[in-house]
């Protein structure tokens, strides 16, 4: 099979996303901090766009880097559908076990409220690959405190301190919250850190996100990739 010849098929499509996206080619300069004339070049295959531009030309593109070269970029396998979640309408308690924390009423993990197992048969018994955070559990009360592995979707409020190494959803958060992925609920009286994002109306202390945050009033330090405050 012949090699395809990518510098040509670079010129082509760069002439053709150009076009699609209404662009002149000062306009495409102007965005790359290059000359138009660089650009003419591009598109009549007289050189090609230095491979460090790739990336930004993809951007403007909205297109991948894979694409510029007429490539078709493996397909992801289909994701697995993620668990249904696992809906506790009021705390069922076992006993007879030694647990090495206090009897405080937070819940823990993904089974325990203080020093008592909560038992429900629809636990997914995964053995080797249980993965905690890609489960949820709906609480239809108000917990003291929570700590889990998994996500958490509280309809009312946290009383005190939320830990999730997924997500948390809820209304108010009395103390501080900090989630692996994202936090959504209305007032955290304390700080909220989270892996990606957070969503929410005031915060009381900082608040640190890996990706943004959007909130209202926070009363400490702010720290995020972007940063949205409510108005």
């Amino acid at each position: 099979m012949e090699n395809p010849n990518y510098a040509q098929i670079l010129s082509e499509r760069i002439l053709s996303l150009r076009k699609e996206k209404s662009l002149t080619q000062e306009a495409l300069a102007q965005q790359l901090g290059v000359s138009f004339q660089a650009v003419s070049k591009w598109e009549n295959e007289q050189s090609c766009p230095d491979i460090a531009l790739l990336p930004q030309l993809a951007e403007i593109f909205e297109v991948t880097i894979d694409s510029l070269f007429g490539r078709q970029a493996p397909e992801a396998p289909p994701a697995e559908a993620p668990p249904a979640p696992v809906i506790i309408e009021e705390p069922v308690f076992a006993t007879g076990f030694d647990l090495p924390w206090p009897d405080d009423q937070t819940l823990r993990g993904v089974v325990y409220w203080g020093r008592k197992l909560l038992c429900h048969d629809h636990i997914p018994k995964r053995k080797f690959t249980f993965n905690a955070s890609d489960y949820t559990w709906i609480l239809r009360y108000s917990p003291l405190n929570v700590a889990a592995e998994c996500g958490i979707q509280v309809e009312g409020n946290i009383q005190r301190n939320a830990t999730a190494g997924s997500h948390i959803h809820c209304n108010d958060i009395g103390g501080s919250a900090t989630a692996g992925s994202h936090i959504h609920c209305n007032d955290v009286s304390a700080s909220a850190g989270a892996g990606s994002h957070i969503q929410c109306n005031d915060v009381g202390g900082d608040a640190n996100a890996g990706s943004h945050i959007e909130c209202g009033n926070v009363g400490g330090n702010v720290r995020a990739m972007k940063v949205t405050m409510k108005r």
